[in-house]
């Protein structure tokens, strides 16, 4: 489904000037968040054309090259600045699951997720990382005298000794090394390791910033190039969306709009074979030409019974998981940072340690190895409030590949939802008036009062 939005030169302006809502007065962040930033109609076209542009998943779908396809359509460079001034990243990852298993569809969504991570970290870490790097060589070798060389009748001995090493304690290997006539000295590993040479490079990369803004643009979903189901995203960052991220996070409505230059939200949503293959957040222009934003969510059932109560439950707890995740992508997006680590180390070490043959005869034998650690991890946090946000889809489809079907839930934040929950929040309650109570009659003395028979 593609759509031709009008593209207005009035959103040329389009925050320089915010009028704040009916909200608390913004701290100081949102002040400088404020400030004019312009967004230029080329952005709004782009930002329009990539909520309109949609992948289908096919069944010889190949994530990758997808994605080639699609960017090459939209003219787009991974990891290249654009003349907007935007950058787009990608991240593809794994599914752990196959499609028979009945996690499938849960699976697909927390690769997505990771997908997604991939992709911020990326940004985040050029943005805003800092590197420690640390080289070091060392060097040890062990050219004495005493080096061992047992005499003929001590060979069967020295043998039993070095096969049973990874048994013996320290105390137990000197006291046979001194039955033999050698003197033991350093550690056991000096006395295995008659030399080594080794150069290691470590580097440790830390990152802690605001992930906002960041945009899921297209989801992809298919096959990797070995054949294993996996999820691809393509994220944009950039002055525009981080300035449209703080826009909403401070509820700072662009004063100027045009709304001529937006389309509903009927309009904007995927066919349903197109919804199957969509995660994370879009970004759009509303019918009121402001910025809106649509989170696309799923999640599935485990269940495999045949009792229809238990799984149509399991259907409904799917899609108040995927409200929940709607919800968290929103916030995301509207405010979150993220801390990135990584580190590293690599190298080679030359070592020549003490072998002995089948008459326990000690010979050299040089032993080469390298170094190659790695390690990543990420977290996000974000707050945000939940007034403005609606669900605007709801619905069990069948996926294509393992004719599973998925929960999914679709939420949006508007300014017009905003707005209209502001209004029930702050409107004042009306007055109840309460009439005075009747006063009391003595007992026994009404009329139509029932006797009662402590009455007299």
């Amino acid at each position: 489904m593609k759509i031709q939005f009008l593209v207005a030169a009035a959103l040329t302006a389009s925050i320089p000037l915010f009028a704040q809502e009916a909200a608390p007065a913004a701290p100081a962040a949102a002040e400088a968040a404020s400030q004019p930033t312009a967004i230029a109609p080329e952005t709004v076209a782009e930002v329009n054309k990539a909520v309109t542009t949609h992948v289908k998943t096919t069944a010889k779908s190949i994530v990758g090259k997808d994605i080639e396809e699609y960017c090459k359509e939209m003219g787009i460079t991974i990891g290249a600045v654009t003349p907007t001034d935007a950058i787009y990243l990608k991240g593809v990852e794994r599914v752990t699951e196959r499609a028979a298993s009945p996690n499938f569809t849960r699976s697909r969504t927390m690769a997505y997720e990771k997908a997604y991570q991939k992709a911020v970290a990326s940004y985040v870490m050029d943005k805003f990382g800092t590197e420690a790097v640390r080289q070091f060589n060392t060097y040890f070798a062990d050219n004495s005298s005493n080096r061992l060389s047992p005499t003929a009748d001590s060979k069967t001995t020295l043998q039993r000794i070095e096969e049973k090493t990874a048994q013996l304690t320290e105390a137990k290997l000197d006291e046979g090394l001194r039955a033999m006539g050698v003197t033991p000295a350093g550690s056991v590993a000096e006395k295995r390791k008659l030399a080594e040479d080794s150069l290691i490079k470590s580097s440790i990369r830390n990152a802690v910033g605001s992930s906002a803004g960041l945009l899921p643009v297209q989801t992809f979903e298919g096959w990797n190039e070995g054949g294993q189901y996996a999820v691809g995203v393509v994220i944009r960052g950039g002055a525009e969306t981080e300035t449209i991220a703080e826009c909403l996070r401070y509820k700072m409505r662009p004063s100027l709009v045009r709304p001529d230059a937006g389309r509903p939200v009927s309009e904007v949503l995927p066919t349903d074979d197109e919804l199957v293959s969509q995660f994370g957040v879009r970004l759009f222009f509303d019918k009121d030409g402001v910025p809106a934003l649509l989170s696309f969510a799923q999640w599935g059932s485990a269940y495999t019974g045949t009792d229809e109560d238990a799984a149509e439950d399991a259907l409904d707890h799917a899609l108040v998981q995927a409200e929940a995740l709607a919800n968290e992508q929103l916030t995301v997006f509207i405010n979150s940072t993220i801390t990135v680590k990584e580190s590293s180390d690599k190298g080679e070490s030359k070592s020549t340690t003490v072998t002995f043959d089948a008459n326990g005869v000690p010979t050299e034998q040089k032993v080469v190895d390298y170094i190659d650690k790695a390690m990543k991890s990420s977290a996000i946090q974000g707050q945000d409030t939940l007034i403005g946000r609606s669900t605007v889809l709801k619905k069990v489809l069948v996926h294509p590949s393992s004719g599973q079907k998925l929960a999914l839930c679709v939420r949006m934040w508007s300014f017009g939802q905003y707005d209209a929950m502001k209004r029930i929040i702050e409107k004042p309650k009306p007055q109840v008036v309460v009439p005075p109570a009747p006063a009391p009659q003595p007992a026994g003395t009404s009329g139509k009062r029932r006797g009662r028979s402590y009455d007299f």
